[in-house]
C-alpha cells in the first residue's frame, strides 16, 4: 500500500537550555532540577515558529494531533544555559495519518548532541464530533 509523504525542513533554530525552565521542567517530571532532563527538547517543539506550522497543518487538514510516541538519542549531554542549533524535518504521512517530527540538536560548533523523533497521530475532528 502506498504511503504518501509530504516533508518540510526547518532550521537551524538557535535555542537555549533555559536554566530556570529546565529546573522547573525537571522538578515537574520527577528530576532533581540540577540538570536538563533528557526530554527537555520537547519544550523546543512548542517554539512559536514551529508550533504555528504544526497548528496550520492540523487546521488545514481538520485534524487534532494526538501524541503517539517520542524518542531521544543522545551523543552529548545538554548543558544548562548553553545554546544549540535545532534542525527539524516534518513528515506528513497518510497511512496511517501522522505527523512525524524528526529533530537533530547540534552544538553551535556543529557537534551532534541528540536526535529526536516525535510521532503525532492526526485524528479527524469529525470523528471526535460524532462521539460527543
Amino acid at each position: 500500500m502506498q504511503n504518501d509523504k509530504q516533508c518540510l525542513s526547518l532550521g537551524p533554530l538557535r535555542l537555549q537550555v533555559d536554566p530556570v525552565r529546565a529546573k522547573t521542567y525537571a522538578l515537574e517530571t520527577g528530576g532533581d532540577g540540577l540538570s536538563a532532563p533528557l526530554t527537555y527538547p520537547a519544550i523546543w517543539l512548542t517554539e512559536p515558529g514551529l508550533l504555528k506550522i504544526i497548528q496550520e497543518l492540523c487546521q488545514s487538514q481538520d485534524v487534532i494531533p494526538v501524541h503517539e510516541s517520542q524518542s531521544f538519542y543522545y551523543s552529548l549531554e545538554l548543558t544548562l544555559g548553553e545554546s544549540y542549533d535545532l534542525y527539524v524535518l516534518l513528515k506528513r504521512v497518510t497511512d496511517p495519518s501522522r505527523l512525524i517530527i524528526e529533530a537533530t540538536i547540534k552544538t553551535t560548533t556543529n557537534e551532534l548532541v541528540a536526535t529526536i523523533e516525535t510521532i503525532l497521530r492526526l485524528v479527524p475532528q469529525d470523528i471526535l464530533k460524532a462521539k460527543a
